[in-house]
Formats: C-alpha cells, structure tokens, sequence
C-alpha cells in the first residue's frame, strides 16, 4: 500500500490527506477556550454592556497553523477590517480565499463589564478585550490561530 501511495502525485496525496482529515471531525480549539467570565454571565441576566459601543478598525495576522493548514496558504486571510460593537456584541469573519469553498467562519463575541470578551463556535474561540480606544483579541480556529488589533475610529 505504501508503495503504491508513493507512486501518487502530490495533489492526489495531499486530495486523499484533506479527504481523510475531513472524515475525523471538528479539532475543536487548539488552545482551551477561555471560560464565560462571571460578570459577562452576570451582564446578559442585567442587560448587553454598551461601553465598548461603536466601530474599531482592526488587522489581522496570522500567529500558526496545524494539520492540512500548515502545508499551504490556507490560513491566510485578509480578516475583518472593521468591527462594529452593538450592545456588547459582535462577530468577527474570517474569509479562506485559498482554502477549497472559501469557507468563512464567524465568530460572535460578548463584551464583559471590564471590556474583555469572548465567544465560542464549532471551529473555535475568540478572545481580547478592549482597553481604552485599542482593542485587541485571538482567534484559535479549527487549524488556524490568528491575533487581531486595532483602534476606535
């Protein structure tokens, strides 16, 4: 079997390899997740922290990759140049252009009373916190990790 793998060409190896990466399911988060903080559980139970309100222009990086993603350019992306805050919420996309179905996942985050956030989905986690006019945050995906900053406009 070994031998008639080798014979393969790359793309057909590396097709089979997406292929079988696909059928293991969701990594979920490379890094633990950070936990609700109790004052965010505290703030949807009182009503949405409004403070950190408004738009901030913000840049993605890319920090690291895992798996399939780390063998080619699947993690870039140019990111979400603007994030709106709306009564203490907001979602963060992250395009794929190179990946196969330019897959976005979104990731919601809630605001804490002390401007740090943060939000899960099956891909991954999103967490900062805003300090002042900056905000900055990190987004562990399924085979990408990402930090993200930028200012108020």
């Amino acid at each position: 079997m070994r031998q008639a793998l080798a014979s393969w060409p790359v793309a057909r190896r590396l097709a089979l390899l997406v292929l079988l990466a696909g059928c293991a399911g969701s990594m979920g988060t490379m890094r633990p997740g950070a936990s609700v903080p109790a004052d965010q559980a505290t703030a949807v139970a009182v009503g949405p922290i409004t403070t950190f309100d408004g738009s901030y222009q913000v840049i993605l990086r890319n920090t690291g990759s895992a798996g399939a993603a780390s063998m080619t350019s699947w993690c870039a992306s140019p990111g979400q140049p603007m994030v709106t805050v709306t009564n203490g919420q907001f979602s963060y996309a992250v395009p794929h252009p190179n990946v196969p179905g330019n897959p976005t996942p979104v990731y919601p985050a809630t605001m804490a009373t002390d401007g740090s956030f943060s939000g899960q989905i099956t891909a991954g986690s999103i967490t900062g916190a805003v300090n002042g006019r900056h905000m900055q945050g990190r987004i562990d995906g399924s085979g990408c990790l990402y930090e993200f900053n930028g200012d108020r406009v």
